[in-house]
């Protein structure tokens, strides 16, 4: 097969280059220019089969996306169709709901009129989390300016999916949408800000406000809202369980417990079984005037009192204070509060109690000794006190010779 003359070739190949807009790059690229035209042509030949085929996959791409997303806003619609019959009213209160809708036929099935004419029944049921949330933004679409009163009042199960900024902006000033707003919190943040919310329109924690929140709630509050309970809504609340607060919670309570009781301090026993849901915040004066009266305290409320107070009560305090239940200290002397006291009062004052407590602070230079009571198989059990005698007399003895 006859060739064009070089020259000839060289110039109709370059001008097919051109057309292709490759010839500036390849012709005019010094780091070719050394190389024969078969050199140059073969290097061209490479560069647009490789060009060619990344735009076919560009091209394939692109129809795949499109395809793909096509597919995908196919199910989409798919999903936001109502598959299984629409929810009308008369079927608001049946507990299945949540199994036979999920949530995207929950979506679908449910018009929002149904669900505002129902909400007391739908919040009801045992809804996901899903679920609760397509409830809660269908809620958002029908009351765009924010939920009414009346409304939180019926949310149920559905208040579980509000965070506290939502909830903080809710308009609650009734004590019975207070108690079913805190019926279904979701967690402490939750709690708090619905109290907080309460009591930025309707004003103080009085008797009935105490009743509804009761004891744990009322711990998630600052102490700065726990100094405005007066002693006489205190007094007429029912008892709290404040054992969750913080200690300087607990001072606080207590502080107010005790004025509002303090009327009854001539009984001591009566002056106590009140005063004892906020013991925990008593000081060590406090626990003093209560030993005074032989009350007995249980060891279970002896556990909540603060370390720091029993650490400066006397063994003869302890003594009166739990009276009949003293023995109650040596049954729980692995307890973090009765080892604390033990730690911060001498070997003589502990062994006073004369319940088998060891261990305290023993005279300067000796160290913390314990003698424990043991026996081995076969023999008869020697007395720690009858050790430590005989340790004393061979030391006086060996002193002596």
């Amino acid at each position: 097969m006859s060739r064009l003359p070089a020259k000839q070739e060289e110039s109709q190949s370059c001008f097919w280059l051109e057309k292709c807009h490759i010839a500036p790059v390849i012709m005019k690229n010094t780091a070719l220019a050394n190389y024969t035209f078969s050199v140059k042509l073969i290097t061209v030949t490479i560069i647009g089969f490789f060009l060619t085929t990344m735009n076919a996959q560009q091209v394939l791409g692109e129809n795949k996306g499109r395809k793909s997303s096509q597919l995908l806003l196919r199910r989409v619609k798919r999903a936001t169709a109502c598959t299984n019959n629409f929810i009308t009213n008369d079927r608001t209160n049946d507990p299945l709901l949540a199994a036979f809708y999920p949530a995207d036929q929950l979506d679908a099935c449910l018009n929002n009129s149904v669900l505002a004419a129902n909400l007391t029944e739908l919040g009801h049921i045992a809804f996901s989390k899903n679920q609760l949330l397509i409830l809660k933004r269908k809620l958002g679409e029908i009351y765009t300016s924010g939920l009414p009163e009346d409304q939180i009042q019926q949310l149920g199960f559905i208040i579980t999916v509000y965070g506290p900024e939502e909830i903080s902006t809710w308009n609650i000033t009734r004590l019975d949408t207070l108690a079913l707003a805190l019926s279904n919190s979701a967690n402490v943040n939750t709690t708090k800000v619905i109290i907080e919310n309460y009591l930025r329109g309707s004003g103080s924690l009085n008797a009935g406000v105490l009743d509804v929140i009761g004891g744990p709630a009322l711990c998630s509050l600052s102490e700065e809202t726990l100094r405005t309970i007066l002693p006489s809504e205190l007094k007429k609340a029912k008892p709290l369980d404040i054992s969750t607060c913080t200690q300087a919670k607990k001072d606080i309570i207590f502080g107010i417990a005790k004025v509002a009781f303090q009327d009854r301090a001539g009984d001591p026993n009566a002056y106590y079984n009140l005063t004892r849901p906020y013991v925990g915040g008593a000081r060590a004066s406090d626990l003093r005037s209560l030993a005074a009266g032989n009350i007995s305290m249980d060891f279970q409320t002896f556990s909540r009192l603060n370390p720091v107070e029993v650490e400066q009560l006397t063994a003869q305090n302890i003594r009166d204070l739990l009276g009949i239940n003293l023995n109650s200290l040596g049954l729980n002397r692995n307890h973090e509060i009765v080892q604390h006291w033990v730690n911060s009062h001498t070997v003589k004052e502990v062994m006073s109690l004369g319940i088998g407590l060891q261990g305290g602070i023993a005279p300067a230079g000796l160290g913390n000794f314990f003698f424990k009571e043991f026996s081995e198989t076969g023999s008869a059990p020697i007395n720690s006190y009858s050790l430590l005698l005989s340790i004393c007399i061979a030391v006086m003895g060996i002193t002596l010779q």
